[in-house]
């Protein structure tokens, strides 16, 4: 009795199963599209309402600073060892006490992030200033020397106008952030549409 050959699955990375699953993505064009839109709307809403926008973006990270907090203080309770499990327990109350400041009062909590944020580009730009200052003749150190500027000068910005600007500056970078990352998915669906309209 001649022995029978099953048939071979395709190897993973193979390029059939590659080409088959960019197809898939191409097909898919509009959910991209529609994604892209709803980002851009919410972006746009929250343009209208700074204010509630840095609301919600500080109610989000107590939110995550409680989740953290608790993890951690769940681990150092499980620490054999007394120094970890103080030192973990000591840092997880910390992120709580963060958390639950952010969730209960999220506009006083705004003034203490803006001004981390402020501090934050400051010290970025400050870094890659440096850091294209190491770079060779041959490399485009006047561009990450113009960027270290850009950061470190809109650091500077923030901190000049805080703690005025601490109602809306994360507001306002919530909304860039929604608005750009729905014009790159509504870039992406296009380009999927025209390629897919262009396949056999």
């Amino acid at each position: 009795m001649a022995p029978v050959e099953l048939p071979r699955a395709a190897p993973l990375g193979s390029p059939i199963g590659l080409g088959s699953r960019l197809s898939h993505f191409r097909a898919r064009w509009a959910s991209f599209a529609a994604l892209g839109a709803a980002f851009i709307l919410c972006g746009a809403i929250a343009f209208g309402s700074l204010v509630g926008a840095t609301v919600a973006s500080v109610w989000m990270n107590g939110v995550m600073m409680i989740l953290a907090g608790a993890a951690e203080i769940g681990m150092g309770v499980h620490m054999k060892n007394w120094a970890r499990l103080i030192l973990l327990c000591a840092a997880g109350a910390l992120l709580l006490i963060a958390g639950m400041l952010c969730v209960l009062n999220p506009l006083l909590a705004a003034v203490a992030l803006t001004l981390c944020l402020g501090a934050g580009l400051c010290a970025t730009g400050l870094v890659r200033i440096y850091v294209a200052s190491q770079m060779g003749a041959d490399t485009p150190w006047r561009v990450a020397v113009l960027s270290g500027l850009v950061t470190f000068m809109l650091g500077v910005i923030i901190i000049a106008s805080w703690p005025v600007n601490s109602r809306y500056v994360l507001g306002l970078f919530l909304a860039i952030d929604l608005a750009l990352y729905g014009v790159a998915l509504s870039v992406l669906a296009f380009q999927l549409r025209a390629r897919h309209r262009l396949e056999p």
